[in-house]
């Protein structure tokens, strides 16, 4: 039997000193039907995972992890300097400190998008290298995220065929932004997302738009044609995925302003909560 776990994102919810904004939330979170969050690690020191480990075992809730292999949140001008080996450093002690949460998945915000295709074959490779020494084989999913290696689909149709056991996060709303489509018209991309298909371990369930990664209302029948593209591809993954595992990870991650479109009738996270819940049933629906 396969397995649905809805996985809540905490972008856009501090945790408070102490963890005081996420004791009283996981418990919530749990009764919601999630089955965990995916916590970003970036600042967090060894103590401090080890007490939200201690958390989330009080909840029952399961973690997956978000790491980036350099320049975590984006945050100022790029640093410069950031070669393959340099971001493979990072990794590895990404991957170290992660390995605290025992978390059944771990998210990799991974590369870069100013590198040669090239060198991100170098990197993914050099990457499974490190996830076996660690003991996290199949665990680390890269993500398909603006910035990173896998910002395009051109990227991954060119680094996918070279890096064969490479595992990726599928979020498709940064593709369909890059490339201003959706992406199920063009025989090209339709050949691309055949070949991402079978490499996605995880998902990041979010509707967007060919201007915007996220949608404010996913349900609104003025989004209809991306719900109806997304949902086939999600539909499609989950096929394939139920195929080689029998538990399917997502995650409904839809986060704050700017991501967040000013004005909106619900804020992100309520728009998070209705969509897992509704994705969840579609999914089980479908196996």
């Amino acid at each position: 039997m396969v397995i649905i776990k809805r996985f809540r994102t905490v972008w856009g919810v501090e945790s408070g000193d102490n963890f005081e904004h996420w004791i009283p939330w996981f418990p919530e979170l749990k009764k919601e039907g999630f089955a965990g969050v995916e916590v970003d690690i970036t600042d967090r020191d060894v103590d401090n995972l080890k007490r939200l480990r201690e958390l989330l075992d009080e909840a029952a809730l399961e973690a997956t992890v978000l790491i980036h292999t350099a320049w975590p949140g984006y945050v100022g001008g790029r640093p410069t300097g950031l070669t393959p080996d340099v971001h493979l450093d990072i990794y590895r002690g990404e991957l170290e400190r992660a390995k605290i949460l025992n978390p059944i998945r771990i998210n990799a915000q991974s590369g870069g998008d100013y590198w040669s295709w090239d060198e991100s074959v170098y990197f993914f490779q050099k990457t499974l290298d490190i996830d076996d020494e660690l003991g996290l084989t199949d665990l680390v999913s890269h993500e398909t995220h603006r910035n990173r290696s896998l910002f395009t689909p051109y990227a991954a149709k060119y680094i996918l065929p070279k890096v064969p056991k490479l595992r990726v996060t599928a979020d498709v709303s940064h593709w369909v932004v890059v490339c201003e489509r959706l992406l199920d018209l063009a025989e090209e991309d339709k050949e691309i997302l055949d070949i991402l298909i079978p490499h996605v371990t995880h998902l990041h369930t979010r509707i967007g738009t060919t201007q915007s990664s996220q949608c404010p209302e996913p349900e609104d029948p003025i989004f209809k044609e991306e719900r109806q593209f997304f949902e086939k591809l999600w539909l499609r993954i989950v096929k394939a995925r139920s195929k080689d595992s029998d538990v399917i990870t997502f995650v409904p991650e839809y986060g704050p302003f700017p991501y967040h479109p000013y004005g909106s009738i619900r804020t992100h996270g309520e728009v998070a909560n209705s969509e897992g819940a509704r994705l969840q049933k579609l999914f089980e629906d479908s196996l």
